[in-house]
Formats: structure tokens, C-alpha cells, sequence
């Protein structure tokens, strides 16, 4: 891997920032730190402008509809929308079930559903865990049985993230209970419109509601709606899991916490001196630093052999995944020690039209909270640390 100064890439990072100052629209709220993701209708509507300007899939290649950019491209592009504040993109439709589609979808499922993600039509969520099965995928019991040209879905998901507010849900399901675990799942797109799906809200500990139970009552899903053949889920969930470790470190996410909490420590008082001033805090802000940047190192590492398809590079993004995680709930939880007694306030949300005077540091305070308490999950979705482990484990050590 060289670091040395991409011009090529410096100049693609000046074009993405010409972009945003010209097309981040001022009356688009944005997303801030506290928001795991953008409110529907700003994200809908971000998306739309991305696509107009041929940006709508940054993640896919050109002959899929993408941008065909490096995956260098792609971090500067995360890097600098995060900085800019701009809405998220749907990440489940755009970088897990697209990629999907696009390498193992029929042309009918292709043209009925890729175009609706490009134009921010359809909104995805992912069927994937059960109560009771951990990480362990394998272990999921949401049965299909065959009945002429539909599948009958029964069974319940649980943290099935934005299924309140998604069009469609991409979802395993167990064909055969004969054999291996693995050859008996199946990869299936359901309408959430069908008649039999109910959806139960679960408020998490960040007092948002963001996850959802789950379940099929009897539910027909047409075999047309089937990716690959009977069978081909796990190999199909294996493909899908590729994409979302990959990213799983978030170092523009890590990048705009740390400068929220410089600016916190700028304005924080302790002994009539500011917070930043004290010997203690910035040894510990400079060690955080110093890991973001070691971390987005890491994360070009990864993406170069990424693009090189090197065999390594799976092991490596379980690595990106466990260290950036980590360090994900280590700063926010320094952002939260940052503020004080001020930290442990639950700040309303700018459009609560309910509230009265605005709370003492409502100005710096509002999500940060939210946001540690959030982070205390990423060691756990999208394949626990221990699993990440035994991963890194297998493929770089042979253990």
C-alpha cells in the first residue's frame, strides 16, 4: 500500500466538496451526530439529488448503474458527505442487497428493482436475525414451504432495523431441515405490504425507535421473488456479509466525532480554563487522534486489497471491523465525560415543536448521548466481536 499524496484523489475530493457546496440544499436538515440515519423523507430526497448528478450509486460499478469509482473514491466520498453533514444514503438497499441483486438476481428481478434504489423509490430492511440464534445465522428457524409458485413464510425476525418505515425486506428463510444447517437457507425479496407481516416497534436504550420485531403469518411471496436458486442463501449471505464488514470501522463517522469533541472541549470550562487545556483530557484526545488516523490507514490498507482481490482482505476487514468499532464507543463515551453533568441530558430533537426554553448546552449536548448509548451495539450487529475474532483467527493464523 502507498500513501504517499494521491493527486488524482485530491482532486476527486475537491470536485465532492464543489458538489456539496453547490447542491446541499440549505433547507435539507442534514444528518447530525445523534442520528443513526437520515429522517425518510431527507434521505428520499438527498438521493434523488445524488442521482441527477450520477452519484446515486457510488458503491456499484458502471455497468451495474454505479459511479465505477475506486474504493478510494468511495471513502473520500463518505468522508467529505459525513463532514458536510449531508443525509445517509438507504445502506441496506444501496451497499448489502443491491450488490446482491446485481451479481445473482434474474434481468426481471434487475429491472424491477435497481432502478427503484437509484431513484430512491424503495427503501430496504434486512430479515436476517432471530430471537434466540445470536450470530449464528445457520441456526435460523423462519420456515418456507413450497405451495405451487409462492412460498408460505412463517416465523419472526428481531432487530430488523427501519422495517417500519421500508418498502421491502430481504430475508432468509430455511427450505430444507435435511443436512448441513447452511445448504437449507434461502434467499427471498417480500413486499412488506403482503398480507401476514406484522411489524412491533422496540425502543432501544438511545430512546429511539430505529429497531423492529418482525413477523410472517402465513405470508405468500411469489418464487419469482427468490435470488439464486432453493438452497444458494447461504452462499448469497457470505457475498452480502463481504459489503457490510467492510465499512463496519466508519472513519468519517469517527473523523466528525472527534471534531465534536474538540469543540466541546473549546467550550467546556474546568477551573476557568478550557477543557482542552487540562494535561489529563488532551493526552486522551491526542491518543484518539492518533487511533482515527491509524485506523483510516487501516481502512485504505483494506480497501486496496480490496480492490486487488486479495484473499486476505476478508480477515482484514473483520480486523477494521473489531478496532473501529471499539474505538467507536470509546470516543463517544469520551464525548458524553466531555460534557459533564450535562452529558446525561436527553435533549430533545430540533423539530419537537413541544418543548419550551432550549436546555443549558442544548448547542453542543443534543445527541450525544444518544449517540454513545447507540454505539453500544456495534460490537455486536453486523457479526459480534467474538465472531470477528474467530474469523481473524481462521483465515490469517489457521486456529
Amino acid at each position: 500500500m502507498d500513501f504517499q499524496p494521491d493527486p488524482g484523489l485530491d482532486a476527486f475530493r475537491e470536485e465532492v466538496r464543489a458538489f456539496l457546496r453547490e447542491r446541499f440544499p440549505a433547507d435539507l436538515p442534514g444528518n447530525p451526530v445523534g442520528s443513526v440515519r437520515s429522517a425518510r423523507e431527507d434521505l428520499l430526497r438527498w438521493q434523488r439529488i445524488l442521482n441527477e448528478q450520477g452519484w446515486g450509486a457510488p458503491y456499484w460499478p458502471k455497468e451495474h448503474g454505479g459511479t465505477g469509482w475506486t474504493v478510494l473514491q468511495r471513502l473520500v466520498f463518505d468522508e467529505e458527505c459525513v463532514a458536510a453533514g449531508a443525509p445517509t444514503q438507504d445502506f441496506l438497499g444501496q451497499k448489502l442487497l443491491a450488490p446482491v441483486v446485481n451479481a445473482f438476481g434474474t434481468p426481471e428481478q434487475k429491472t424491477e428493482h435497481i432502478p427503484r434504489i437509484l431513484n430512491g423509490e424503495r427503501l430496504w430492511c434486512q430479515g436476517f436475525s432471530e430471537p434466540g440464534s445470536g450470530s449464528d445465522l445457520a441456526s435460523l428457524r423462519t420456515r418456507a414451504a413450497l405451495d405451487g409458485d409462492h412460498y408460505v413464510v412463517n416465523g419472526q425476525k428481531i432487530w430488523t432495523s427501519y422495517a417500519h418505515e421500508a418498502d421491502w425486506i430481504f430475508l432468509l428463510v430455511r427450505t430444507d431441515t435435511e443436512g448441513k444447517k447452511q445448504a437449507g437457507i434461502t434467499f427471498l425479496l417480500v413486499d412488506m405490504k403482503t398480507p401476514g407481516i406484522t411489524v412491533r416497534p422496540i425502543r432501544s436504550i438511545d430512546d429511539c425507535h430505529h429497531l423492529n420485531e418482525t413477523f410472517f403469518d402465513n405470508v405468500r411471496v411469489p418464487v419469482s421473488n427468490r435470488i439464486g436458486a432453493e438452497g444458494d442463501g447461504w452462499k448469497i449471505t457470505k457475498f452480502l456479509l463481504n459489503n457490510e464488514h467492510a465499512g463496519a470501522a466508519d472513519v468519517p463517522f469517527l473523523r466528525r466525532c472527534l471534531g465534536k469533541l474538540k469543540h466541546i472541549a473549546l467550550s467546556e470550562q474546568v477551573d476557568g480554563a478550557p477543557l482542552i487545556e487540562e494535561q489529563g483530557f488532551a493526552l486522551r484526545l491526542a491518543r484518539l487522534e492518533a487511533e482515527i488516523d491509524a485506523m483510516a490507514m487501516l481502512a485504505k490498507r483494506v480497501a486496496a486489497m480490496e480492490q486487488d482481490h486479495s484473499p486476505a482482505a476478508h480477515a482484514m476487514g473483520s480486523m477494521l471491523k473489531v478496532r473501529g468499532t471499539e474505538l467507536q464507543q470509546r470516543i463517544t463515551e469520551c464525548m458524553v465525560e466531555a460534557l459533564g453533568d450535562y452529558g446525561a441530558v436527553a435533549y430533545p430533537e430540533p423539530h419537537d415543536r413541544t418543548r419550551g426554553v432550549a436546555l443549558p448546552r442544548e448547542d453542543v449536548g443534543r445527541g450525544v448521548a444518544t449517540e454513545m448509548f447507540f454505539r453500544r451495539a456495534s460490537t455486536i450487529y453486523g457479526g459480534t466481536s467474538e465472531v470477528q475474532r474467530g474469523i481473524i483467527a481462521k483465515m490469517l493464523f489457521q486456529l
